[in-house]
């Protein structure tokens, strides 16, 4: 039986933090800031994030132990334009 391996996600930055804007501002959640975008809008405030060559590739699995480990009820994913 083969298996397949999991996707990995290559991870710019994660933190725990409150919600900036929006219906949840405010709350507190897990940021996870994707890196790769071929987008490269001028106003982008995370140009760092753009190239996955620095970024950790994770599993989801990985990338959900970490943000139940910080306690937080809601984690948003962000960047990866779009999620690429």
């Amino acid at each position: 039986m083969t298996t397949t391996p999991p996707l990995l996600y290559p991870v710019a930055e994660s933190f725990y933090s409150l919600q900036g804007e929006g219906f949840h501002s405010g709350a507190p959640a897990f940021f996870v800031r994707l890196a790769g975008c071929n987008v490269g809008c001028q106003w982008c405030d995370s140009k760092d994030s753009w190239s996955v060559r620095a970024a950790a590739c994770l599993p989801a699995a990985a990338i959900a132990r970490q943000a139940a480990a910080a306690g937080a009820a809601r984690a948003v994913v962000t960047g990866g334009e779009p999620l690429m």
